[in-house]
C-alpha cells in the first residue's frame, strides 16, 4: 500500500510535466507558424514582378552596350542580383548578351580580318580556362577592389588622356594577323572573365589605344559574342541553365531591344571625343560598382 502511494505520488508530477510540456510545444509551434505566416504576408513578392523589373534594368544595361559595344553585364548583374537570385541573373545575362551581340552584328562594318579575330577569340578561350582553374586556388573576392581600381584608372584614361591625344594615329581597319600583344591582352581578358565574370578591361584598353571608335566597337561586338557563347556552354555543362534563367532572359528581351535601339542611334550621332568620354564615364561607373 505504501509502495503504491509512493508510486502514485512519484508518477503524477511526471505525467503533469509531460502534459505541460506537450501543451507548451503546441503553443510554441503555433506561435512559430503564425510568425512565419506574418513574415510571408509582409514580405514583398519581388519574384512576381520580374516581368516589370528586369526589362527596366535591361534597357539601361543594353543602352550602354549599343553605345559602346560592351558593359551590359556590369549593370544587369549587380542591379538584378539585388532583386533576384544572383546565379539565375548571371546566366540570364549571358543569354541576353549573346542575343544583343547577334542583333548588333549587322551594324559591324570594319571586322573583315578573320585571322585577327580568330586569334583574339582563341586567346580569350585559353585565358578563360586558365581563369576558371585559377579560381580554385585564388580567392577572387580579394582582388575585386584591385580590379575596380584598375578599371577606374582605365576610365580616366579614356575620358581625359585619350581625348587629348591625336585621333589621326588611330587605325580605322584591322590588321591581317594578331601580334603577341593582341594575343596577350585577349588572354588576360579571358583570365579575368574566368575569375570575375568581367573580361572587358584589358582588351578595351588595348583596342582603345589602336583603333578609332567604329573599329573599336565592332571588334568588341564580335569578341563578346564568342565570350557569351563560351559562358553559355559552361553554364549548360554545369547544369545551371534552368527554366527560371530562361524566364528571366525572356523578360529582359523587351528592355534589351529598347536599350540597343537608342544606344545605337546615339553612337552614330557622336564624334570620337564624345565617344571616348562616354566610354570613360561608363568605365568609372563600373569601377565604383566593383569597389562598393
Amino acid at each position: 500500500m505504501v509502495r503504491l502511494i509512493l508510486r502514485t505520488r512519484k508518477t503524477a508530477p511526471e505525467r503533469g510535466t509531460v502534459i505541460r510540456h506537450r501543451s507548451w510545444t503546441r503553443e510554441h509551434d503555433g506561435a512559430r507558424t503564425n510568425s512565419h505566416q506574418l513574415d510571408k504576408k509582409h514580405r514583398f513578392p519581388l519574384d512576381s514582378y520580374f516581368f516589370l523589373i528586369l526589362p527596366a534594368i535591361a534597357a539601361a544595361a543594353f543602352f550602354i552596350k549599343g553605345l559602346t559595344g560592351f558593359g551590359p553585364a556590369l549593370i544587369f548583374i549587380p542591379v538584378g542580383a539585388l532583386f533576384f537570385a544572383p546565379q539565375s541573373i548571371i546566366v540570364a545575362s549571358s543569354f541576353l548578351d549573346l542575343m544583343a551581340g547577334l542583333i548588333m552584328w549587322r551594324t559591324v562594318r570594319s571586322v573583315q580580318s578573320v585571322p585577327f579575330m580568330t586569334g583574339l577569340v582563341a586567346a580569350m578561350a585559353v585565358g578563360t580556362v586558365a581563369g576558371v582553374l585559377l579560381l580554385s586556388y585564388v580567392p577572387a573576392q580579394t582582388f575585386r577592389v584591385l580590379l575596380g581600381m584598375a578599371v577606374f584608372i582605365l576610365g580616366l584614361w579614356f575620358a581625359v588622356f585619350r581625348t587629348k591625344a591625336s585621333f589621326d594615329r588611330l587605325q580605322e581597319h584591322l590588321p591581317e594577323k594578331c601580334s603577341r600583344k593582341d594575343l596577350g591582352f585577349a588572354g588576360a581578358s579571358g583570365v579575368l572573365g574566368g575569375l570575375f565574370g568581367i573580361s572587358g578591361p584589358p582588351i578595351i584598353w588595348h583596342l582603345g589605344r589602336q583603333f578609332r571608335m567604329v573599329a573599336f566597337r565592332d571588334v568588341l561586338i564580335v569578341f563578346f559574342v564568342f565570350g557569351a557563347i563560351a559562358r553559355i556552354i559552361s553554364f549548360s555543362v554545369a547544369g545551371l541553365v534552368t527554366s527560371e534563367t530562361m524566364m528571366y532572359a525572356a523578360a529582359g528581351m523587351p528592355g534589351l531591344l529598347i536599350g540597343l535601339y537608342f544606344g545605337t542611334r546615339v553612337f552614330f550621332k557622336i564624334d570620337e571625343t564624345v565617344f571616348s568620354k562616354t566610354v570613360g564615364a561608363a568605365l568609372i561607373a563600373f569601377a565604383i560598382l566593383l569597389m562598393v
